[in-house]
Order: C-alpha cells, then sequence, then structure tokens
C-alpha cells in the first residue's frame, strides 16, 4: 500500500474531480465538509486515485478505482479491501478518524463475475475482508459498523466516499431485517457489511442509510412500486424510532411522525419511466422542509424498485 499515512494539504483550494452527480455524496454531507481543508489527491501504485477533505470534526475520504468494469473478480475483490484499507489510512491522523457514513457507487453493479457472484457480490467480498482489518473481525460488526449505501452507475469507475468524525457513531439496526452481515448465503461467500443507521446523539442526528423494500433478508412486492415505496418507508420509521429507543426516551409515535423528523433525503431508483409516480408518492411522506434529491440509478438487487437513504433529527431528551 502507497497511501501516505500523515496528513497533507492542498496549498490552494482546489475544485473536486469532475463526476456526475450519481458519484457524488449527498447535499447535506458536502455541506458538512466543503468549509474545510481539500487533502492532498494523490494516486496510489496499484492504480487508485485518493482525496478528501478535512474539516475537524468532519472529513470526507474519497478514493477511485479507474477501469473497475475490466477487473476480473479476483483483481476486483482485492482492489476494494485496498480501497478501504486507503480510506483507514488516509483518515487515521485526522481528529475526525471514526467512520459514520459510506457510498459506494458500483459500475454494472449485477454483471456476472463468476460462477456464484455478480460484481455486487464480489464487491461485499472485498469490503467484508477490510472491515474485518478495521474493526478487529467481524463479532465487532454489530456495535461499530457504519452505515451505508451501494448503488450501481452505468460509468466504469468504482467510486467509495467515506464521512468520518470526531466522535464515533452509534450502530443501528431494523427490528424488522436482518443485519446485512448475517444475511445467508444467497447474497454472497461473504456478506454485505454495514449498520441500518449510524447515531450521532451528540449533534442530534440519524444517518440512515440505504433503505429499501425488505423484510428480514428478503425482498417484498417484487411487482409493485407503491407497495414497495410503502414498505421502504415503514422501514424507514422503524430503523428511526429504534435509534430514539437507543439514546432518547422512548416515545409513541406512528409512522408519518416518524418520517416528519426526515431533514434530507435521496432516492434511487432503476427504471427512468418511473419518476413522477416516485416523486408523487416520496414529497407527501415527508415534511415540505425536508430536501429531497432523486438519482436514476441501479440498486443492489434487481427486482427492487426504490431505495431511499436521508438523515433524521433526534428529538431532544425531555
Amino acid at each position: 500500500m502507497s497511501a501516505k499515512p500523515e496528513v497533507s494539504y492542498e496549498s490552494l483550494p482546489v475544485p473536486p474531480a469532475e463526476a456526475p452527480d450519481i458519484l457524488s455524496p449527498p447535499g447535506w454531507a458536502m455541506e458538512l465538509v466543503e468549509a474545510g481543508r481539500r487533502l492532498r489527491s494523490y494516486s496510489c501504485a496499484n492504480g487508485l486515485e485518493v482525496s478528501g477533505y478535512d474539516r475537524e470534526a468532519f472529513a470526507l475520504a474519497s478514493v477511485r478505482i479507474p477501469g473497475a468494469t475490466r477487473l476480473d473478480a479476483s483483481a476486483l475483490q482485492q482492489r476494494v479491501t485496498q480501497a478501504y484499507n486507503a480510506i483507514a489510512e488516509m483518515i487515521r491522523p485526522l481528529a475526525a478518524r471514526h467512520p459514520i457514513r459510506l457510498w459506494n457507487h458500483i459500475p454494472a453493479i449485477h454483471q456476472r463475475m463468476d460462477d456464484r457472484r455478480d460484481r455486487y457480490m464480489v464487491f461485499n467480498a472485498g469490503r467484508y475482508e477490510a472491515f474485518a482489518q478495521w474493526y478487529g473481525g467481524a463479532g465487532a460488526f454489530d456495535q461499530n459498523i457504519a452505515t451505508a449505501s451501494g448503488i450501481g452507475h452505468t460509468g466504469q469507475e468504482l467510486v467509495i466516499h467515506c464521512l468520518s468524525a470526531n466522535q464515533p457513531g452509534l450502530s443501528v439496526e431494523n427490528p424488522r431485517q436482518i443485519a446485512p452481515h448475517r444475511y445467508s448465503e444467497r447474497f454472497g461467500p461473504l456478506p454485505p457489511c454495514f449498520a441500518r443507521a449510524t447515531v450521532l446523539h451528540e449533534i442530534g442526528l440519524v444517518l440512515v442509510g440505504g433503505t429499501a423494500s425488505i423484510f428480514g433478508e428478503d425482498s417484498r412486492h417484487r411487482a409493485s412500486l407503491p407497495m414497495q415505496m410503502g414498505e421502504t418507508l415503514t422501514n424507514l420509521a422503524t430503523v428511526v424510532e429504534r435509534a430514539h429507543a437507543l439514546v432518547r426516551a422512548a416515545s409513541k409515535r406512528d409512522e408519518s411522525e416518524w418520517l416528519r423528523s426526515y431533514r434530507d433525503v435521496r432516492v434511487y431508483f432503476p427504471r427512468a419511466g418511473d419518476d413522477d409516480a416516485i416523486e408523487a408518492m416520496v414529497r407527501p411522506a415527508f415534511e415540505a422542509s425536508c430536501r429531497v434529491e432523486f438519482r436514476h440509478a441501479d440498486l443492489c438487487r434487481a427486482e427492487l424498485l426504490v431505495e431511499i437513504e436521508g438523515v433524521a433529527q433526534l428529538e431532544r431528551k425531555p
């Protein structure tokens, strides 16, 4: 690994690399770091391209794997592990060295790579190996792992963004769902690794990862966009309710009230013709003040028609 462990800054502001919106973190994440110093961009000997921002309390580390679609399964898995290790090396010397939120942008996410795995499963294997190093083994995933999203795109690069903070977050699972790192081998020999949400209780936020129409570990309502949307909204409400139960006094609210605690959401959908229908279902579910971003993207499972991530506000302690 040739990534430099010391912190190095650009002497002048440098604009971010050109990238489609689909490859960028959402607006709320960029607002946390853009007023900070831009970390020096560099290329590793293994072909990775590394960059980032540091704003003391928060940092954003980004890694690109050029030409990821040209790599075979073994090479891609190794590159993904190296990419996550490059992120770890970049944030280790920073005040904001605790990962709290990750975005993974995977080209041709459903393309078959070998007799058992598509590209998402190969990516998951590389991430699993890296996280076992990050967290000291899979036994620590329940308590420490950060939330994440993983979506597909039509380009060639595999892009990973890691938002980190100067205080660790609290991992949150959804009681309606199996923790991803405990999925059965139907979803790959090594499972996806991410928490359903991360609580930053010092600043009163719940960072909610990519959420879809999944109950247990199974996709629901494969042929119905409205029913998938309903299941997704239920999961979004349930994970915020669970976050409150962990760090605040328990309170009884209905689903619509929990959804109103969201201040930012990003909606991913794979079928371009669904955009109007999705917007018509999403807008009324959240407060008018909630910022909503829509992105046309492939999802981690081909049968899923919508995925939503976001940021919710924790209520104040009574």
